[in-house]
Protein backbone atom coordinates (compact mmCIF):
# COMPACT_ATOMS: atom_id res chain seq x y z
CA UNK A 1 0.00 0.00 0.00
CA UNK A 2 2.93 2.16 0.78
CA UNK A 3 4.36 1.78 -2.50
CA UNK A 4 1.45 2.16 -4.33
CA UNK A 5 0.72 5.59 -2.55
CA UNK A 6 4.56 6.68 -3.45
CA UNK A 7 3.75 5.55 -6.85
CA UNK A 8 0.42 7.75 -7.48
CA UNK A 9 1.45 10.52 -6.08
CA UNK A 10 4.98 11.25 -7.81
CA UNK A 11 3.21 10.15 -10.84
CA UNK A 12 -0.15 12.31 -10.17
CA UNK A 13 2.61 15.30 -10.04
CA UNK A 14 4.36 14.40 -13.26
CA UNK A 15 0.97 14.36 -14.97
CA UNK A 16 -0.27 17.71 -13.99
CA UNK A 17 3.42 19.72 -14.88
CA UNK A 18 2.59 18.23 -18.23
CA UNK A 19 -0.97 18.54 -18.71
CA UNK A 20 -0.83 22.31 -17.01
CA UNK A 21 2.08 23.38 -19.60
CA UNK A 22 4.20 23.84 -17.30
CA UNK A 23 6.79 21.74 -18.81
CA UNK A 24 6.92 18.76 -20.96
CA UNK A 25 7.42 15.05 -20.62
CA UNK A 26 11.09 15.66 -22.06
CA UNK A 27 12.05 18.43 -20.36
CA UNK A 28 11.03 17.30 -16.79
CA UNK A 29 13.99 16.20 -15.96
CA UNK A 30 16.10 18.66 -17.45
CA UNK A 31 17.89 21.04 -15.43
CA UNK A 32 16.79 24.21 -17.73
CA UNK A 33 13.40 24.43 -17.16
CA UNK A 34 13.86 24.00 -12.83
CA UNK A 35 12.17 26.94 -11.18
CA UNK A 36 15.37 28.98 -8.96
CA UNK A 37 14.45 30.04 -5.59
CA UNK A 38 16.39 33.42 -4.50
CA UNK A 39 18.74 32.79 -7.55
CA UNK A 40 19.75 29.78 -6.39
CA UNK A 41 19.15 26.94 -9.00
CA UNK A 42 16.99 24.43 -7.79
CA UNK A 43 18.38 21.71 -10.27
CA UNK A 44 16.17 18.84 -8.04
CA UNK A 45 12.94 17.03 -9.39
CA UNK A 46 10.89 13.79 -8.57
CA UNK A 47 10.81 11.39 -11.14
CA UNK A 48 7.92 10.38 -12.85
CA UNK A 49 6.75 7.21 -12.38
CA UNK A 50 5.24 5.41 -15.22
CA UNK A 51 1.58 3.27 -14.44
CA UNK A 52 3.71 -0.30 -14.88
CA UNK A 53 6.11 1.18 -11.94
CA UNK A 54 8.95 1.92 -13.70
CA UNK A 55 10.42 5.54 -12.71
CA UNK A 56 12.84 6.26 -15.64
CA UNK A 57 15.77 8.62 -14.70
CA UNK A 58 16.61 10.08 -18.28
CA UNK A 59 20.77 10.86 -18.66
CA UNK A 60 21.37 13.09 -21.29
CA UNK A 61 25.18 13.41 -20.69
CA UNK A 62 26.73 11.80 -23.61
CA UNK A 63 28.37 7.95 -22.49
CA UNK A 64 26.32 7.57 -19.72
CA UNK A 65 23.51 4.91 -19.38
CA UNK A 66 19.84 5.44 -19.86
CA UNK A 67 18.48 4.11 -15.92
CA UNK A 68 15.25 3.12 -14.53
CA UNK A 69 14.34 2.67 -11.02
CA UNK A 70 11.13 0.56 -9.51
CA UNK A 71 8.85 2.38 -7.43
CA UNK A 72 10.04 -0.56 -4.61
CA UNK A 73 13.65 1.23 -5.23
CA UNK A 74 12.33 3.94 -4.72
CA UNK A 75 11.10 3.17 -1.72
CA UNK A 76 14.34 1.84 -0.29
CA UNK A 77 16.35 4.83 -1.05
CA UNK A 78 13.64 7.29 0.59
CA UNK A 79 14.18 4.69 3.60
CA UNK A 80 17.55 4.64 3.34
CA UNK A 81 18.97 8.00 3.24
CA UNK A 82 15.85 9.26 5.19
CA UNK A 83 17.85 7.47 8.05
CA UNK A 84 20.87 8.61 7.11
CA UNK A 85 20.38 12.60 7.09
CA UNK A 86 17.34 12.17 9.91
CA UNK A 87 14.71 13.07 7.90
CA UNK A 88 11.30 11.39 6.83
CA UNK A 89 11.41 8.96 4.11
CA UNK A 90 9.06 11.60 2.10
CA UNK A 91 11.22 14.35 2.38
CA UNK A 92 14.01 12.84 0.03
CA UNK A 93 12.51 13.42 -3.20
CA UNK A 94 15.39 13.40 -5.37
CA UNK A 95 15.77 10.60 -6.58
CA UNK A 96 18.12 10.79 -9.74
CA UNK A 97 20.62 12.41 -7.08
CA UNK A 98 20.41 9.74 -4.14
CA UNK A 99 20.47 7.08 -6.84
CA UNK A 100 23.73 8.45 -8.02
CA UNK A 101 25.03 8.63 -4.54
CA UNK A 102 24.18 5.11 -3.76
CA UNK A 103 25.95 4.18 -6.70
CA UNK A 104 28.96 5.52 -5.21
CA UNK A 105 28.24 5.43 -1.21
CA UNK A 106 31.58 3.48 0.32
CA UNK A 107 33.97 4.63 -3.17
CA UNK A 108 37.32 4.94 -1.45
CA UNK A 109 39.27 7.95 -1.49
CA UNK A 110 42.40 8.45 -3.92
CA UNK A 111 43.89 11.58 -4.73
CA UNK A 112 43.65 12.59 -8.43
CA UNK A 113 41.47 9.47 -8.91
CA UNK A 114 38.54 10.00 -10.62
CA UNK A 115 36.45 6.48 -11.07
CA UNK A 116 35.27 3.89 -8.60
CA UNK A 117 38.52 2.11 -8.48
CA UNK A 118 39.16 5.95 -6.17
CA UNK A 119 38.10 9.25 -6.56
CA UNK A 120 39.10 12.67 -4.97
CA UNK A 121 36.84 15.10 -3.39
CA UNK A 122 36.51 17.54 -6.08
CA UNK A 123 36.32 14.72 -8.78
CA UNK A 124 33.18 13.57 -7.14
CA UNK A 125 31.76 16.61 -6.95
CA UNK A 126 32.66 17.00 -10.82
CA UNK A 127 31.14 13.76 -11.41
CA UNK A 128 27.51 14.46 -9.55
CA UNK A 129 27.05 17.51 -11.30
CA UNK A 130 28.16 16.02 -14.49
CA UNK A 131 25.82 12.91 -14.79
CA UNK A 132 22.90 14.57 -12.16
CA UNK A 133 23.06 17.56 -13.00
CA UNK A 134 23.99 18.21 -16.23
CA UNK A 135 26.72 20.92 -15.49
CA UNK A 136 30.21 20.58 -16.41
CA UNK A 137 32.55 21.73 -12.83
CA UNK A 138 36.22 22.95 -12.62
CA UNK A 139 38.67 19.86 -11.35
CA UNK A 140 39.63 21.10 -8.51
CA UNK A 141 38.23 22.26 -5.56
CA UNK A 142 39.73 25.95 -5.21
CA UNK A 143 38.62 26.37 -8.94
CA UNK A 144 35.15 25.81 -8.29
CA UNK A 145 34.97 27.66 -4.76
CA UNK A 146 35.99 30.72 -7.22
CA UNK A 147 33.02 30.56 -9.53
CA UNK A 148 30.35 30.16 -6.56
CA UNK A 149 27.89 32.72 -5.34
CA UNK A 150 28.12 32.44 -1.84
CA UNK A 151 25.22 31.92 0.75
CA UNK A 152 25.59 33.13 3.95
CA UNK A 153 23.13 31.70 5.95
CA UNK A 154 23.66 27.90 6.10
CA UNK A 155 19.65 27.62 6.70
CA UNK A 156 19.00 28.79 2.85
CA UNK A 157 21.88 26.19 1.44
CA UNK A 158 19.72 23.84 -0.81
CA UNK A 159 20.65 20.76 -2.51
CA UNK A 160 23.15 20.38 -4.73
CA UNK A 161 24.93 24.07 -3.07
CA UNK A 162 28.60 23.31 -2.93
CA UNK A 163 30.43 22.94 0.44
CA UNK A 164 33.68 24.00 0.87
CA UNK A 165 36.64 23.55 3.60
CA UNK A 166 40.10 24.57 4.64
CA UNK A 167 41.29 21.60 5.63
CA UNK A 168 44.74 22.08 5.82
CA UNK A 169 46.23 25.74 6.34
CA UNK A 170 44.12 28.69 5.07
CA UNK A 171 44.14 27.12 1.95
CA UNK A 172 40.49 25.80 0.07
CA UNK A 173 40.74 22.08 0.20
CA UNK A 174 37.76 20.07 0.26
CA UNK A 175 34.26 19.94 -1.53
CA UNK A 176 31.30 18.79 -0.86
CA UNK A 177 27.50 18.55 -2.32
CA UNK A 178 24.76 19.53 0.53
CA UNK A 179 21.80 17.65 0.48
CA UNK A 180 19.25 18.95 3.42
CA UNK A 181 18.90 19.00 7.35
CA UNK A 182 22.87 20.22 7.35
CA UNK A 183 24.07 16.87 5.66
CA UNK A 184 26.32 16.73 2.79
CA UNK A 185 28.05 14.14 0.91
CA UNK A 186 31.38 14.29 -0.04
CA UNK A 187 35.05 12.00 -0.97
CA UNK A 188 36.26 11.31 3.05
CA UNK A 189 40.15 10.85 2.86
CA UNK A 190 39.04 8.18 5.75
CA UNK A 191 36.15 6.47 4.87
CA UNK A 192 35.41 7.46 1.42
CA UNK A 193 32.30 8.35 -0.17
CA UNK A 194 30.01 9.01 2.62
CA UNK A 195 27.87 11.64 3.85
CA UNK A 196 28.53 13.71 7.13
CA UNK A 197 27.34 17.24 9.05
CA UNK A 198 28.25 20.18 8.83
CA UNK A 199 27.60 20.50 12.72
CA UNK A 200 30.40 17.81 13.10
CA UNK A 201 33.17 19.51 15.09
CA UNK A 202 35.59 18.38 12.57
CA UNK A 203 33.55 20.06 9.22
CA UNK A 204 32.29 23.06 11.68
CA UNK A 205 36.09 24.01 12.35
CA UNK A 206 37.23 23.75 8.70
CA UNK A 207 33.72 25.09 7.29
CA UNK A 208 34.46 28.11 4.50
CA UNK A 209 31.73 28.60 2.91
CA UNK A 210 28.72 27.19 0.43
CA UNK A 211 27.23 28.37 -2.34
CA UNK A 212 25.56 27.64 -6.28
CA UNK A 213 27.07 27.60 -9.24
CA UNK A 214 25.20 30.68 -11.25
CA UNK A 215 23.09 29.96 -14.30
CA UNK A 216 25.35 30.81 -17.42
CA UNK A 217 23.46 32.60 -20.08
Amino acid sequence: MRILQSTYRVFFLALCLVATGCVSSEELLHPKSLKQTNNNPNFLSELPISPSGSTVIKTETPGTRRKSITAQEADQLQEKYGQLMRVAPEAVKSLLLYSFIDEWYGVRYRLGGNDKSGIDCSAFARRLYEEVFHIDLLRTSIEQYGICKFVTDKTELMEGDLVFFRVHGKRISHVGVYLMNGRFVHASISSGIMISSLDDPYWSKRYAGAGYIPKRD
